[in-house]
């Protein structure tokens, strides 16, 4: 793909969200976000807030200057997962399927 079609708010979000994964219980504060994306924690708001409305991060419960991932990514992960369980089962049915003609 060519890299005119690259965004780098983009990447900065994609980025963010594999920073954040593995903080869901102490959370993470914008500012070491800000650092680690070496960006101003302006941006680090405005990409906390996108991620808020689509639903993947969410302010910590017991911290609200820290944040999360959201379940919301566990369930698409967890909906991937399901999706590759039932195409093998259904290529293990049609192996067998074929074994018996045979």
């Amino acid at each position: 793909m060519s890299e005119q079609y690259i965004s780098p708010q983009v990447q900065r979000t994609l980025k963010a969200l594999t920073l954040m994964a593995g903080n869901e219980v102490e959370g993470i504060e914008p500012k070491q976000l800000a650092a680690a994306l070496e960006t101003s924690n302006a941006d680090v708001t405005r990409i906390l807030a996108n991620l808020v409305k689509a639903g993947f991060a969410e302010r910590l419960p017991k911290n609200d200057k820290r944040w999360r991932l959201s379940k919301a990514l566990v369930q698409l992960s967890n909906t991937v997962d399901h999706n590759f369980t039932n195409a093998l089962r259904e290529l293990q049915q049609e192996a067998i399927n074929y074994r018996v003609l045979g």
